[in-house]
């Protein structure tokens, strides 16, 4: 019962942090607003009391207002910082969890590239501006509101209604343009931007082919225009944001004159009162052209973040399943195989026992690593991992290395993995009579290896983490008959992992083992 609520608990208590830094933000710049008024008008009120003559003033009761107010501003600004920021780090906090959660939910995740760096990078952009919105976005709205209403009813108690309306349709004009400023020219900015990024990535990694083919040229030109587009869109969005900021400011201007010429002040100092709290409030109106600019991108974020999913560039729906993990091994039903040209659609089940191999044959296309992909989502939905091993392991037939060496991405999975444990693994699965060793580089996205090397560098990544269940896609692609047949007798030798292997045929060396159970998805039968 304690950990179903406690989403809800932290939820609560992440929003009354955040309702407490806003009340924090609006106590301290009506402090500030208040102080800036009440000292213009104290010191006016001094000097006009100090040129007349036999003229009496008490200067108690408005000196300890301005102190009052500059220790409430001090205070109100210190505390509404520690607060707002934490509660902001706090939706940052929640936001990143969220993309990592979806991202382990689905083992698509490195197949569509989500750790390949662009991807990733973005979502984790996304992720900042959508908790730092508060801060960016809706703490100066909230401030400028409150403000604007407190300086209203300040203004015409002090003079009348007319300079008090004067204001208040001076800062909403100005929200108002504020609201309409983002749009096209950031959204381009940011388009061309991601491109930009893509396309260098690509020419990156793809350099040495590239090269050989004769197109660096082509490549080269390719990425100079797309250089120019970004500094163009750059400079659009640079002179609508100052064309919005100017606009503004112009609009602040005129709002103030016409405040302080249609108020009727009973005194010079009630005069300078109504002109210093309508400056504090129209320069506080000034901050919501950014305010709009963050809010634009904090939905912008948002909505990639949660609607559409952008840790696929593909469709990442997977057939449902039931499915479970005992220690007695794994087991699936309820799985619909669709229908294809030579075979008719059928719902598929089995059950592995613990230590033993399941392999999932069919033609390319037959639905093999979709159904491995679904069993993996649904066993890790379905299960926790034990006695600090994780649950399951999937290897995917196009899986991703990141540069660096074998040992650095093979600590991935295990960060207390030694060199002389990783050359151990290396030798297992033969891969050291090919010169491979912990320090090997494996260049961007491991060109460097051939792709044999790859599938045994794959398999071995996963190994190290010892899973209760492995799955694994096409392990033989681009081996020999020898190395495949080697690489074969380690999966089904794993006495306490369940291992299951997509192939396209069942080899020799599996179809004579006792704890191998075959599931053909090209078989006509029910």
């Amino acid at each position: 019962m304690s950990s179903s609520r406690s989403p809800n608990v932290r939820g609560r208590r992440a929003r009354s942090l955040a309702a407490g830094g806003l009340m924090l933000a609006v106590v301290a710049e009506l402090s500030s607003a208040a102080l800036l008024g009440l000292s213009g008008w104290f010191i006016s009120a001094c000097a006009v009391a100090g040129a007349a003559t036999f003229s009496s003033f008490s200067y108690i009761a408005p000196s300890g207002g301005v102190r009052a107010f500059a220790m409430a501003r001090v205070a109100g600004n210190y505390s509404k910082r520690l607060v707002l920021h934490a509660a902001a780090l706090r939706r940052v906090a929640t936001a990143r969890a969220g993309l990592f959660d979806r991202a382990a939910a689905t083992d698509r995740a490195q197949e569509d590239g989500l750790w390949s760096g662009e991807l990733l990078d973005r979502s984790m952009a996304d992720a900042d501006s959508a908790g730092m919105a508060l801060i960016e976005c809706t703490t100066p709205a909230a401030v400028t509101a409150a403000l604007t209403a407190g300086a209203v009813l300040a203004v015409a108690a002090s003079t009348s209604i007319v300079p008090a309306a004067v204001l208040a349709a001076g800062v909403v004009l100005m929200a108002v343009i504020a609201h309409r400023t983002p749009g096209t020219a950031r959204q381009a900015e940011q388009h061309t931007r991601k491109a930009l990024r893509a396309e260098l990535v690509t020419a990156v990694d793809a350099w040495t082919e590239l090269a050989s083919l004769g197109a660096a040229e082509q490549l080269a030109a390719r990425t100079t225009t797309r250089f120019t587009r970004l500094d163009t869109a750059r400079e659009a969005a640079g002179q609508r944001r100052h064309r919005t900021t100017l606009t503004i400011g112009l609009i602040g201007t005129a709002t103030l004159t016409a405040t302080a010429a249609t108020g009727s002040a009973p005194d010079a100092a009630t005069f300078v009162f109504v002109a210093l709290l309508s400056l504090g409030v129209l320069t506080q109106a000034e901050q919501l052209a950014n305010a709009a600019e963050a809010r634009a991108t904090a939905k912008a974020a948002h909505r990639r973040l949660t609607t559409s999913v952008p840790l696929t560039a593909s469709d990442t729906t997977v057939p449902e399943m039931r499915s479970w993990s005992t220690e007695q091994g794994i087991g699936f039903a309820d799985y619909p195989l669709p229908p294809m040209a030579l075979r008719p659609g059928r719902v598929l089940g089995v059950t592995v026992a613990r230590g033993a191999t399941l392999v999932v044959t069919g033609r390319s296309g037959s639905g093999k690593s979709t159904l491995l992909r679904a069993l993996a989502s649904s066993l890790r939905q379905a299960t926790e991992g034990r006695d600090g091993r994780p649950a399951v392991v999937a290897v995917a037939a196009d899986d991703y290395l990141f540069s660096g060496t074998l040992g650095s991405n093979w600590r991935l999975a295990d960060s207390a993995l030694t060199d002389d444990e990783i050359d151990e693994l290396l030798a297992e699965l033969w891969l050291n009579d090919s010169g491979l060793a912990a320090r090997t580089s494996v260049g961007p996205g491991g060109r460097q290896l051939s792709g044999g090397e790859l599938r045994r560098v794959y398999l071995g990544r996963a190994l190290a983490r010892h899973p209760h269940v492995l799955i694994v896609d096409e392990p033989t692609t681009g081996l020999d008959d020898r190395t495949a047949r080697h690489v074969l007798g380690i999966l089904k030798n794993l006495p306490d992992t369940t291992v299951v292997i997509a192939l396209h045929d069942v080899p020799a060396c599996l179809e004579s083992a006792g704890h191998v159970t075959q599931l053909p998805l090209d078989h006509r039968g029910p």
